[in-house]
């Protein structure tokens, strides 16, 4: 089935940006809350989320949203004021409100109607708000028949009136509907008496009949107002049943176009930022969020197109420098070589600071990734009877978005590992005299070019021996090759395949379900990551990132006629050896580094090339880290260190085992990136 909604493509999209906002805000306040108890602020925030939520789905026509937003608020509406205590249970209740709305987000983006029942969830949070008054449900079918009238309900200087006294009172709009005995003697005193005391309790918009109709004796047994108050719906029912001949009351909260809280005391320039920002955006100050005025709402695709732009300036400014070094070797040409150098110089400058701004362009704060964990730590703990203390540390450190996108997966594998597997039950903390609740650091530092992030719990820890004996027994490695290993190399088996099944994991302490799939994911971004783990203290893991994917830098070197590009990060340094220094191990050529055995890759074997580097009496060693484990690139030469925009083969090649794109170098020529992960794996035992 079909969703309508209303409004433009650009107007939907917008609509969503700020679902995922708002319920990002009910989220988080709602850990804060459980976590620190009722504060009174962040029930307001909550509270004014949920209802701006409502107030937007009406306003696009997703019903099914402000149905359950609707029961939702009511539920908050109460705790805001002290009518319901905040339970554990209540707030599973909330969050499995906001699971719904996520779905219901969901419709809206896919243009369908999906399976989800939200008639589960409404009964649920109207039976957690049931009052009093027990009026709850019969204002449900009222205010959904109002909200599809509205327009014809109230006129345009009517909704003008509602905005201006939410602005200066921060209530809602109510339609109080009373009616009157019919034997009634005085009727209109009556009304004037219910309608001075409903403007006593509020902002009267408009009465049916009006003032000067019941003055002048035009009145029948019903009334009707439209009211802005910030008093409880329940507490001006009963207020107004209290007067003499009112035989009944019905109130409904009403929806008009959204309004916006912090609208107030806008000026009109200011309001334009909003609208160019892409609007409806709470500013939060003091708690980490910039405010909306200064930003605008950019389609990636265009940000992808300006960092391929800015790419091409690259290659063009590496170009100019070659051709400037060819012609200042030329004495003849030296004056021309100058000014060339002078407008490279120049090139290179403005390239740089495009490239710098495009790159900020495509930074976020790792913050609209770490956002979503607390809520995940939170169920998992809570299912698993543990109790967790989740501590995020660097959300502010800024990413590229595509990298954000990559390390998703991964960051929440670890993160389950952590709590289910790392973190001891409270009970055995105690016995090993740990404090009850463990803890859980996700932390996100910059680290010279890179970001590192760190993933770190003071649970059990992983133990070698357990892993080595399971590593024999899978016949993963030899008896013979497991004793030689270090207590680092075995910790680092967990990356290994046969160590993802469910029973292997729980041997050696909870590590290892699809961590191999972890490491492929984060290497696929040219990323690594090495683990640090103490038995009966607990695990680290270190994810290194760089900063985005489209420019790196690398070491250029030379094998053959080829040149090929390794990305700095997997470098960790350079070798100059005999030839008679390689040595053949298992039909495997190795040197020795410091006493230390360096397995060599040799590209000639890894490309399936042709031609050989031929017999030199010197060779080049590129010493490369992937994954904890060191190894040796055997090259011909080292060209140096250089910026590079990587060029995906994916389209025209498909995918390469070893390669990871290309690149175009300075004289116009093609340099394959390595793929330093996969060719550790043709050395690997």
């Amino acid at each position: 089935m079909r969703l309508e909604l209303n409004g433009s493509p650009e107007e939907i999209k917008i609509f969503l940006d700020e679902v995922d906002e708002h319920l990002q805000v009910l989220e988080e306040d709602l850990l804060k809350i459980e976590r620190e108890g009722k504060n009174s602020e962040l029930i307001q925030e909550i509270f004014r989320a949920a209802h701006t939520l409502k107030g937007s789905s009406a306003t696009i026509g997703h019903l099914r949203m402000t149905h359950v937003t609707h029961a939702m608020e009511n539920v908050l509406d109460k705790i805001r004021k002290d009518q319901l205590d905040i339970t554990s249970e209540l707030i599973d209740l909330l969050f499995e409100a906001l699971d719904c709305l996520r779905g219901l987000k969901e419709e809206a983006v896919a243009g369908a109607v999906s399976d989800l029942n939200i008639e589960e969830i409404v009964a649920k949070l109207q039976q957690a708000a049931e009052g009093e008054s027990g009026q709850e449900g019969d204002g449900e079918e009222v205010e959904e028949r109002i909200d599809e009238t509205l327009e014809n309900l109230l006129k345009e200087e009517e909704i003008a009136k509602v905005r201006e006294a939410i602005s200066k009172t921060g209530g809602t709009p109510l339609r109080v509907m009373i009616k009157f005995d019919s034997n009634c003697e005085m009727l209109s005193v009556r009304a004037f008496i219910t309608l001075t005391t409903l403007g006593d309790l509020g902002f009267i918009v408009r009465s049916t009949p009006s003032e000067e109709e019941i003055e002048k004796d035009k009145v029948s047994e019903n009334l009707e107002v439209i009211l802005v108050s910030n008093k409880h719906k329940n507490e001006i029912a009963s207020v107004v049943k209290d007067l003499p001949d009112v035989v009944n009351v019905e109130i409904t909260a009403l929806e008009i176009e959204k309004v916006e809280e912090e609208e107030s005391g806008k000026t009109e320039e200011a309001k334009a930022g909003k609208e160019k920002s892409g609007g409806g955006k709470n500013n939060r100050e003091g708690r980490g969020r910039a405010g909306t005025g200064r930003t605008v709402r950019v389609d990636v695709e265009l940000l992808d197109n300006l960092m391929n732009l800015v790419g091409e300036l690259v290659i063009d400014r590496t170009r100019l420098m070659k051709i400037w070094s060819l012609l200042e070797a030329n004495e003849q040409l030296e004056d021309i070589a100058q000014d060339l150098g002078r407008t490279s110089i120049h090139i290179g400058r403005v390239t740089s600071q495009l490239q710098e701004q495009i790159m900020k362009a495509r930074m976020l704060p790792v913050e609209s990734l770490f956002n979503k964990f607390p809520r995940l730590v939170r169920d998992l703990a809570r299912n698993m009877g543990k109790e967790v203390e989740f501590i995020m540390e660097g959300q502010e450190t800024e990413l590229d978005r595509s990298i954000i996108e990559e390390i998703g997966d991964p960051l929440i594998h670890l993160l389950r590992n952590a709590v289910d597997h790392g973190i001891e039950p409270p009970e055995e903390r105690v016995r090993a005299g740990k404090d009850r609740k463990g803890t859980i650091l996700l932390k996100a530092a910059h680290e010279e070019n890179y970001i590192v992030i760190t993933v770190k719990d003071d649970g059990r820890g992983i133990d070698p021996e357990r892993v080595r004996n399971i590593a024999i027994q899978k016949k993963l490695i030899s008896p013979e090759h497991a004793q030689r290993m270090s207590e680092k190399d075995l910790v680092n088996l967990i990356f290994m395949p046969g160590l993802s099944t469910a029973q292997e994991v729980t041997d050696v302490s909870g590590r290892g379900v699809g961590m191999d799939v972890v490491k492929n994911n984060i290497e696929k971004i040219n990323g690594s990551i090495e683990i640090f783990s103490e038995l009966g203290k607990g695990t680290e893991f270190r994810i290194k990132l760089p900063l985005t994917l489209a420019i790196i830098r690398a070491l250029l070197v030379g094998y053959g006629n080829n040149v090929y590009a390794i990305p700095l990060n997997s470098v960790v340094e350079t070798l100059r050896l005999n030839r008679e220094a390689v040595e053949k191990v298992n039909n495997q050529d190795v040197v020795v580094v410091r006493g230390k055995v360096l397995r060599l890759v040799n590209l000639a074997n890894a490309f399936k090339l042709k031609f050989s580097s031929g017999e030199k009496e010197r060779i080049f060693v590129v010493v490369a880290n992937a994954g904890g484990e060191q190894f040796g690139i055997k090259v011909d030469y080292l060209i140096g260190e250089q910026e590079i925009v990587i060029k995906s083969l994916g389209d025209y090649m498909g995918d390469l085992p070893g390669i990871s794109g290309a690149t175009v170098l300075g004289d116009g020529s093609i340099a394959l990136i390595l793929d330093v992960p996969t060719l550790v794996k043709q050395v690997a035992v």
